[in-house]
């Protein structure tokens, strides 16, 4: 069993997210990440009926600016890694110069199948599934405009 054998059996692209949202800051950490799971698809797998599940295994992100990362983690925001604003995390970038960029990712599943009471069986090779591609603006500041400077809240952002 090939992955060339899941026409049936679609994986679907999982959602995108950046912080900040929309936009970022040439020269500080933009955070991105996706939002996958597991998904099983029922259909017909040589004319029988059966199930695909589909894993997450890898993540392709491409940057916008002739950068790219590949990573075996989606991402997450920074509140739920518990970084401060603009921190580098596995999957952030940071643009060099000003402009907007359109981003996009790729992800890589792993399939397994089941034909009734069989349990699930690996299928050979890598199912590749694009997200839909978004923009990020990219602005060079030279502030960042906060409550507190960088001596009273070092986790501020900008600090």
């Amino acid at each position: 069993m090939s992955v060339s054998d899941l026409q049936n059996f679609p994986a679907y692209a999982a959602p995108t997210n950046m912080e900040p949202n929309g936009w970022t800051i040439v020269g500080l950490p933009t955070n991105f990440w996706a939002a996958p799971s597991a998904q099983i698809q029922e259909g017909l797998l040589l004319g029988q009926p059966a199930h695909v599940m589909f894993t997450p295994i890898g993540y392709h992100w491409d940057y916008g600016d002739s950068n790219t990362t590949s990573t075996p983690t989606s991402g997450s925001n920074w509140n739920n890694l518990n970084l401060a604003e603009f921190s580098n995390t596995t999957t952030s970038h940071t643009y060099a110069t000003k402009g907007t960029y359109t981003v996009s990712l790729t992800i890589d599943y792993r399939a397994d199948y089941s034909f009734g009471d069989q349990g699930w069986r690996p299928v050979e090779g890598i199912v590749t599934v694009p997200s839909a591609p978004f923009t990020v603006m990219a602005a060079k500041e030279s502030t960042v405009l906060v409550a507190q400077d960088c001596n009273t809240n070092p986790r501020g952002p900008g600090c």
